[in-house]
């Protein structure tokens, strides 16, 4: 008689539904906890900018860029026009001609990109590629360092920088 009674408390709505509302939201959890990379495991200009004044920095780990290729990327945004120049500065961010300033100006957000060289004291034996793809965005002054590998990665990113430049 004991068992049946614990059969019945246990298949009762409020159990059930106790359960359920529990798997839910382990699951979430799992899906919605940030997932943060060491400092030391970031990028060099992740790890030179963080901490500077007036630049929001952030290193996104694994960025998927399409179904097969996921790239590192750092992301530097100035907070004002002064960051804006010293960032252009530090990595040599060309000057845009007048007619594609107009686009921008009248709220175009295209994106350029440009390959720089690896740092070279950071660069690393497993480091097959010498360079990053830098994406530059001038109306939102953000400069984003995909750090790439090879040849099919950087194709990839500068066909995905181009969609979002077309498709906005």
């Amino acid at each position: 008689m004991n068992t049946q009674k614990l059969i019945d408390k246990l298949t009762s709505w409020p159990v059930t539904l106790t359960v359920c509302l529990l798997i839910v939201l382990g699951t979430l959890t799992v899906k919605l906890w940030p997932r943060t990379v060491p400092f030391d495991q970031c990028s060099v200009a992740y790890q030179t900018y963080a901490s500077q004044p007036g630049i929001r920095a952030a290193f996104i780990k694994d960025y998927r860029i399409n179904d097969t290729v996921f790239v590192d990327v750092t992301l530097l945004e100035a907070k004002d026009s002064a960051v804006w120049d010293i960032l252009k500065r530090d990595f040599e961010v060309p000057v845009l001609p007048p007619d594609l300033q107009q686009f921008i100006d009248s709220g175009e957000d295209l994106v350029f990109t440009k390959l720089i060289p690896k740092p070279t004291p950071y660069a690393t034996s497993l480091d097959t590629y010498k360079d990053d793809l830098l994406a530059i965005s001038y109306r939102t002054r953000t400069l984003s360092v995909f750090h790439i590998n090879n040849d099919d990665e950087k194709h990839a990113v500068k066909y995905h920088n181009f969609d979002k430049s077309t498709n906005q």
